[in-house]
């Protein structure tokens, strides 16, 4: 493995598409190359502690961040958005993967599923196509078209493909 700095790439693509299950492949692939992989998930929603809990009292007393500490995990919960630079400065991996972004400008593969792909709807800086059913792919672009199991292939991908946290911003 080459020395490595923190290095961004996003995999994206509508609900339902595989998304966080190539995200787990590649995990283990990039794992076992050497490399440490952090992931950061964009979400629709914000997702809320159930109510009643402490950390759900200490957030509606407007208290920021909340920070919950398990035997063996820890939770930072903001009352507000983090951009990137203050959420990569946190991160200590080689690699961080982004689960979604579609709109970020952002070196990313881009997921179909089996509604198929509509050449309009693949973002920019999009590197390959990762679908489940390659056969049902009919070559629409220039894009690459790959596998969802051809896990070692994407990870070469990312590697020759991901960019510094700075060329990131959402």
């Amino acid at each position: 493995m080459d020395a490595i700095t923190l290095r961004v790439f996003a995999v994206s693509g509508f609900s339902g598409t595989g998304k966080t299950s190539l995200i787990e492949d590649l995990i283990k692939e990039l794992k076992s190359r050497g490399y440490s992989v952090s992931v950061v998930k964009s979400s629709r929603e914000d997702i809320e502690p159930p109510k009643g809990t402490d950390t759900y009292r200490h957030l509606t007393a407007s208290a920021s961040p909340v920070v919950l500490l398990g035997p063996n995990t820890t939770t930072i919960r903001y009352q507000h958005r983090l951009n990137s630079g203050a959420i990569f400065s946190q991160v200590d991996a080689d690699i961080v993967l982004l689960e979604g972004f579609k709109s970020a400008l952002i070196p990313r593969v881009f997921c179909v599923g089996k509604r198929g792909l509509n050449e309009d709807t693949i973002p920019e800086q999009t590197h390959a196509i990762v679908t489940w059913n390659r056969t049902d792919m009919k070559k629409h672009s220039e894009i690459p078209i790959l596998y969802t199991r051809e896990t070692d292939r994407i990870a070469d991908l990312i590697l020759q493909n991901a960019v510094q946290p700075n060329q990131v911003d959402f």
